[in-house]
Order: structure tokens, then sequence, then C-alpha cells
């Protein structure tokens, strides 16, 4: 009889020989891995870094790492892209992937996240046209009509528009809040009108 820990080690053997482990997930082509793409330590000379720079396929010149001191963005010689967004590409060249408006292989910036095109994105040009005038008069293009609506809707004069027609309170035979809940209705009678002349 063979041990339950033996047992375990040569069914786990077996299992990482079979043909389905050799397959290293959905890239399987030769050559390309993941762990030969994940970022190392920061270049410290010339020639670290012009590795770095073909290991992510930027030109030496144009290769630059993120700042050390950025705790949030550094990624060891992970290249500093700058802030590219969604409304710096060109709507009109012919995509890999047409939503994010990118390509098979490109590099994408640290913080490409908040930089897509449903998020927060910006070409630069905007701020050249803002001003304070301006964004006041945005702002009164929206609420000025908002009050005109609120004081013509909400005016008392008896003429005014209504949203419904004007009617009186339904009228009941009987005082049903004074008969709830165990007395009879018809024990508290309402008039609501007589033709008796007074």
């Amino acid at each position: 009889m063979i041990a339950p820990n033996l047992r375990y080690a040569i069914a786990r053997r077996a299992f990482h020989t079979s043909k389905a482990v050799s397959m290293r997930g959905p890239l399987t082509f030769d050559g390309w891995y993941p762990r030969d793409h994940k970022p190392s330590a920061p270049p410290t000379n010339e020639e670290e870094r012009r590795a770095a720079a073909v290991k992510y396929g930027l030109r030496p010149e144009d290769y630059q790492t993120i700042n050390k001191d950025d705790v949030i963005k550094f990624a060891g010689d992970y290249p500093d892209l700058g802030i590219v967004t969604y409304d710096h590409k060109d709507p009109y060249e012919a995509w890999t992937d047409r939503q994010n408006r990118r390509n098979w292989g490109e590099l994408v910036p640290i913080d490409m996240m908040r930089y897509r095109g449903d998020r927060l994105t910006f070409t630069g040009l905007e701020a050249e046209d803002y001003s304070n005038w301006q964004s006041l008069v945005i702002c009164l293009r929206v609420l000025v009509p908002m009050a005109l609506l609120a004081w013509y809707f909400t005016n008392d004069h008896p003429n005014a528009l209504r949203w419904r027609n004007p009617v009186m309170p339904k009228q009941y035979p009987y005082d049903f809040y004074r008969a709830y809940p165990f007395e009879d209705p018809r024990k508290y009678p309402i008039t609501n009108y007589s033709f008796e002349l007074e």
C-alpha cells in the first residue's frame, strides 16, 4: 500500500509532465512569455539603459524611466511614456483595438486606465479656450431657463398654466374616517349640497 503523501507526489509529477500543463496560457507560440516582459530593476548604466529600451521596443534616446520618488507609478525599468489620452489619438486610424485606440503590442502608459475614452480624456486644447466669463455664460444658459420655467409653473395666478385642470376635492356620501375601523359609515352621512333654499 502506498502512503498518501507518496501517492500525492506521484500524481502531481504525472500531472506536471502531461501535455496539458506544457502549454503556457493563452499565448502558446514560442519565444514569448509574460515573465520576459515583467519590469526589472531600473538601469544603472548606459548599457543597461539601451538593453531596457530594446526590451520595450523604444529608441534609446526616447527611453526614460519613471521617477523613483513617485511611489504610485514607479515600476522598475518600465518607461515613462507621458500622458497619452484617448483624444490624443487619431480617430481615423485603423486601430487593432478600436474601442481603446490601441495597436497590438503597443506600449501603454502606467496610468492608462485613468485616461481611457470612457473616463478622463482631454487634448489640452480645451484649456486654451477656457475663460471665466465663458464658464459663467454656460452656467447661466442652464440656470436662467430653469428659474423661468419654475416661476411660470408655480405661479399662483388663476389664469397661469397648470399641470392639470383645477378640480374640487372628491365628494363622498359618508364620513369614512369617523367610521373607521369598526363602525358603519352610513351612521355618518355627509351633506355635500342640498336643493333647499336658505
